[in-house]
This record gives C-alpha cells, structure tokens and sequence, in this order.
C-alpha cells in the first residue's frame, strides 16, 4: 500500500478547489447574500437548509447537521472512503497525490480513518438530535460556542448508554477489533462497552471532514457514570 498522504498536501488541496464547484456539479446551488443554498442531499426537506460558504470553504445542513470540508462531501455524497475522495479531488484540481514513506507496505489504516469519521459524524447528529443533548448544548452556549461554531470545529454529543457505537458501526468481531484499535471501547468483566458517554466530544486539526484527526477530547457534562 503506497505511504500515508501528507496533511500539508490536504491543506493545498483545499486552498485549492472551490467547495461551491465541487458541490454545484452534483447538487443546484442558488445564491443566498454571501453563501449558496440548496435542499439538502443527505435528507429530504421543502424548505432549503443547506448552505455553502465560499468564504470558509465548508457546507453545513440546519436541518440534519451535515457538515463538511469539500473532501467530507465526496465522502458522503459519493460514498466514498477519505483517500478515494483526496485523490478524486486531486484529480479534478490537475494535482498528484505525494505520499509520505514511498510504496513501502504497512498496515491499511483507512477502515479505521473511515471508522473514525463514522463516529465523528454520529457524535455531531447525537449533539443536534438526542433527546439528553440539550444539556450539553447550553454548555456550549455558556463558553460562547454558537451552533455555526460547533459545526465548524466537528463539536458532538457522545448520548449516555453503554452500546451506542456498537448498536450504530457494528457489535461483529471486525467492527469490534476496529472500534478497540480507534480508543473507542472499554471492558470491564469481560464485557465492551463505549468509552464516551454523556460528554461532550472535540475534534483535533483544522479540517472537520479530515478522519485521521478525530480526537477523544472532551468535557464532562452531567452524570459521566450514566
């Protein structure tokens, strides 16, 4: 398997290409003041609620919490996994993809960098949608976080409960072992449960849709024990 892709690479790569021309190629964008709008392809909807910042190269659904760099909507749009959407990004911008370490083998890490951005984006829902998240939400708002902040940074909610990960990714041996491999899961008596619960999740670096920087930053919310 050829080497890692730099991150300096994925910075150039979305210095480079316009987020409005990756999403207008394959959904209608209409122009709104200073962003794009358009219903939002992730979930039916009427009224318009997904918008396009050109400013800040990222998309954001109001109404499903989608949210993204241009690489993160190839992903989600066109199911694909994160390197699958560098080098088909790279490709329409006439760019090559380096890699760090050559041809040289190693162990394909990208089930999990996708894993890793699974959960992101279940964490991020679970903050917009779980009954128990409102709690964290005034949190948030205390430290001078608005919702558009959060969205930008990747912010989520990990629900109280013991088996949300795995009842969501997968409780089969291989989701298991990849779910153990991210720091996901612990184990007590033999038993596997999810790590995060009731607390407020972070990611690290810059770009939200990038998989490899999910971090397990966070804060306590209420009952952590729940």
């Amino acid at each position: 398997m050829a080497g890692k892709i730099p991150t300096h690479f994925i910075d150039q790569l979305l210095n480079r290409v316009d987020i409005v021309d990756v999403i207008n190629r394959r959904v209608t964008l209409k122009k709104a003041g200073k962003e794009f709008q358009a219903c939002c392809p992730f979930h039916d909807e009427k009224t318009p609620s997904f918008t396009v910042s050109p400013s800040k190269q990222f998309y954001h659904c109001f109404g499903c919490g989608a949210h993204g760099s241009a690489i993160g909507f190839l992903m989600e749009y066109d199911n694909l996994g994160f390197v699958e959407a560098v080098e088909e990004l790279a490709q329409s911008a006439g760019l090559e993809v380096p890699r760090e370490g050559g041809n040289e083998q190693g162990p394909d890490l990208r089930p999990l960098y996708e894993l890793m951005e699974k959960t992101a984006r279940f964490y991020q829902h679970q903050l917009k949608h779980h009954a128990e998240s409102p709690a964290a939400v005034d949190y948030l708002k205390s430290r001078g976080m608005s919702g558009q902040i959060a969205a930008s940074y990747g912010i989520g909610f990990a629900p109280p409960g013991w088996d949300n990960l795995t009842g969501t990714l997968g409780s089969d041996k291989t989701s298991l072992e990849r779910l153990n491999k991210c720091g996901l899961l612990s184990e007590s008596n033999g038993k596997q449960y999810d790590r995060f619960r009731n607390r407020i999740i972070f990611r690290s670096g810059i770009h939200a849709a990038e998989p490899s920087v999910l971090a397990a930053g966070y804060w306590e919310t209420t009952n952590p024990s729940t």
